[in-house]
């Protein structure tokens, strides 16, 4: 049986029709109209809808979801919508920012990526997953305060964001998808509804599982359907909670101890019940647990009805696992789909009564997602099944430092030129201190330079400093005197260290046209008497002249796209001062013209081996945002890198300290050797340690926000063709 609802048009508040394109929905939908902060159904109840950031699920916080649950005393809903991918912003917003210097290879490559993004738009089980939160508009503060007790973090939609959101749940899909001159047609079949072109069945859970596992709901989401699940919560007073439960636990003693008189034993599936009751009924006079009314409700989503099918039968085979039932809903398919909408309205009106902590391990805000829409693609998220994209450099993050962890072979350069190229391809700048020579193809693909620190015309010149900001003069003095320090290859006596810092002072205290590293020595040869200056007298006069020179270009001077560093040339023990040489060149660019830019400081150990090395990185690390720099680090040394003995290569707790100051940490394949030092630094459960000693190259686990993502780092053939590196003659 078929009936036909809607083809005539809603009417639409005008202030919808004033801030933002919207659809009219039939009246099917029980929406009467949509105000600025809330959504009114036909009854005239006023709802308010937050969106809800995923987190990690741990035992942490289920137990902070509990303690919001506990404090729960009105009705609420809980949503999580999942649906395919809208990236064409981000594909417009990358077109924009593209530089119009950019060589044809790498523009082949900025649109290849373009094509990427609109390829997963299309691509089976990649996913957007988005949490809500609705509740009755009185009590929209109430629940948002909950619930950031609970850690997350909650955003109220308005305006134009609502609207989108209400018409996205009524027809389907993601709220970018929606066109607001489409007139919607409704069919109402007995096992399914057809919206539009698209096809939705309803399903409610009719016999849940006697106990529910933490990630019971995670479980359903991986199965890559497109749905909307539904979690209506209605809180039971204590008072009664205590009463039923006390009816409850006599009636099964009762009956228990009937059967004792007539001569039989008491089945275990009884005693299983009454020993239930009994705990929870205590648990429920403490306090310490709830008793809510509950309903799980699922609208899948298909584009045709053999796909509707197909989902059908994984959502059903996910609850046959558990001992759960779904029920079809046959002739009440409205109701089912109602119960899915925002409308905080159960229409099915099928309740079962949960404990607070059973509602606390369904946890309907997890896997979390790193997709703001906004900077460029990183990968896909293994877990979610949806598109990694975030910006470091929209000041939404501690910073824009990255840790790469890796053991040979895992990828770490190509994932690290993948990310360079990307960035490049939009307009941030990259610096990369490249100790083999890994780099210089790329850049020169890209329309960058390649210099050799040490080659004549080519040098380097840190010494000039920026004396209009007196706290960052002070500041580079002291980096200027670490960077001396690595140079000569040892660590200063307290005398030389004050003498040197004395000179450095007095030097830079008098303004100079010609400042730079000759002219600083030759002022230091004049007031030497420590002999400081037969130290520094191979980078003024010996085999390192051409290092610190004023014969190269500088930084800023027609700044390129992307500059590398080539310091294959140099011998293994000059290469650390060769690098403090050019990351102090850089940080002195940053300081003169902050804009966004990124250092890639390759094989880092090399550097932190030595005490000044460690102390000038940590630093460079924990002042790079000031300048819109993001420093982007990698290290094969894992073990030394997290070393806290004072006997290692790298001093005392220095490269913790960096780690710390690094907002993203990308770890890949791992040594057995290593992993439990990385394990315990970073804290992860021993099953994703077991992953990271046997994921696939270029897989990897991704550290932001206090959240762990699985990824996949995913290429087109085009960059490919520009970042992938073999040793060989060049």
């Amino acid at each position: 049986m078929k009936s036909i609802l809607g083809r005539k048009k809603q009417r639409q508040d005008e202030q919808s029709q004033q801030n933002g394109a919207m659809p009219p929905l039939p009246r099917c939908f029980m929406l009467s109209h949509v105000e600025e902060e809330s959504l009114v159904r036909l009854d005239g109840v006023r709802l308010g809808v937050c969106e809800v950031l995923g987190l990690e699920m741990d035992e942490p916080r289920l137990g902070s979801f509990a303690g919001a649950l506990n404090a729960l005393d009105f009705a609420a809903q809980l949503l999580v919508r999942q649906h395919g991918p809208v990236l064409g912003r981000l594909r417009d917003e990358l077109a924009a920012a593209e530089p119009a210097s950019l060589p044809p290879q790498t523009r082949g490559a900025a649109e290849s990526l373009r094509g990427l993004l609109s390829r997963l738009e299309q691509r089976e089980g990649v996913l957007d997953r988005r949490f809500y939160a609705v509740a009755e508009l009185g009590r929209q503060g109430d629940l948002r305060g909950l619930l950031s007790r609970a850690g997350l973090s909650v955003h109220p939609l308005q305006g134009r964001q609502l609207r989108m959101f209400v018409a996205a749940c009524a027809l389907g899909g993601s709220p970018s998808e929606v066109d607001g001159d489409v007139s919607v047609e409704v069919e109402v079949n007995r096992g399914d509804v057809r919206v539009g072109e698209r096809h939705i069945r309803a399903l409610h859970l009719a016999n849940w599982p006697r106990a529910l596992a933490p990630g019971f709901l995670q479980g359903l989401m991986a199965a890559g359907a497109h749905m909307d699940l539904s979690l209506h919560l209605g809180p039971i007073p204590a008072e009664q909670a205590a009463r039923t439960l006390e009816w409850q636990k006599v009636s099964f003693e009762s009956a228990h101890a009937l059967s004792q008189r007539r001569g039989r034993t008491m089945s275990p599936e009884a005693e299983i019940a009454l020993e239930d009751v009994t705990r929870l009924r205590d648990e429920v006079q403490r306090g310490r647990e709830r008793l809510f009314h509950a309903s799980l409700s699922l609208t899948l989503h298909a584009a045709d009805a053999a796909s509707l099918k197909e989902a059908t039968q994984r959502a059903r085979a996910h609850f046959g696992a558990t001992l759960g039932k779904l029920d079809p809903l046959p002739f009440r398919q409205r109701e089912g789909v109602l119960a899915s909408l925002p409308l905080g309205l159960n229409a099915v009106n099928q309740w079962r009564t949960l404990d607070t902590s059973s509602l606390a391990r369904l946890y309907p805000f997890s896997p979390p997602d790193l997709d703001t829409r906004s900077g460029t693609l990183y990968g896909l998220d293994l877990r979610s099944s949806s598109p990694v994209v975030y910006d470091p450099f929209d000041g939404t993050h501690l910073n824009a430092n990255t840790a790469v962890l890796a053991r040979s072979g895992s990828g770490k350069s190509f994932a690290t030129k993948l990310g360079v190229l990307r960035g490049l391809c939009r307009g941030v700048r990259a610096y990369v201190i490249d100790p083999e020579g890994e780099y210089a193809d790329m850049a020169r693909a890209a329309g960058g330079r390649v210099l050799s620190p040490g080659v004549p015309g080519q040098g380097m010149n840190p010494f000039v400093l920026d004396r209009s900001d007196g706290e960052e003069m002070l500041l580079r003095i002291g980096s200027l005197r670490r960077l001396i320090e690595v140079m000569v290859g040892e660590r200063l006596s307290v005398e030389r260290r004050a003498a040197l810092d004395h000179v450095l002072a007095t030097y830079y205290a008098e303004p100079r046209e010609g400042a730079g590293f000759k002219d600083f020595y030759a002022y230091l040869k004049a007031e030497d008497s420590d002999g400081l200056a037969g130290l520094l007298r191979p980078f003024a006069t010996g085999s390192l002249r051409h290092l610190l020179s004023d014969e190269g270009d500088d930084l800023l001077t027609n700044e390129a796209l992307v500059t590398v560093f080539d310091l294959r040339l140099l011998e293994p023990e000059l290469r650390p001062a060769a690098t403090m040489v050019c990351t102090e060149t850089v940080w002195a660019a940053a300081a003169r013209d902050p804009r966004p830019r990124l250092l890639v400081v390759d094989e880092v150990w090399s550097i932190m081996q030595h005490p000044e090395g460690a102390a000038f990185m940590v630093s460079m690390a924990k002042r790079a945002r000031k300048h819109r720099l993001g420093l982007h680090f990698i290290t094969q040394d894992v073990q030394d890198l997290l070393s806290e003995d004072t006997s290692r290569a790298i001093t005392g707790h220095s490269g913790r300290a960096l780690l710390q100051n690094a907002a993203f940490k990308l770890l890949l394949q791992q040594d057995a050797a290593a992993i439990s030092a990385v394990g315990g630094a970073f804290d992860l459960p021993h099953d994703l340690q077991r992953w990271l000693l046997s994921c696939p190259r270029g897989d990897g686990l991704l550290l932001a926000k206090g959240n762990r993502f699985p990824v996949r780092i995913e290429a087109t053939p085009e960059e490919t063709a520009i970042i992938e590196w073999r040793p060989g003659p060049r």
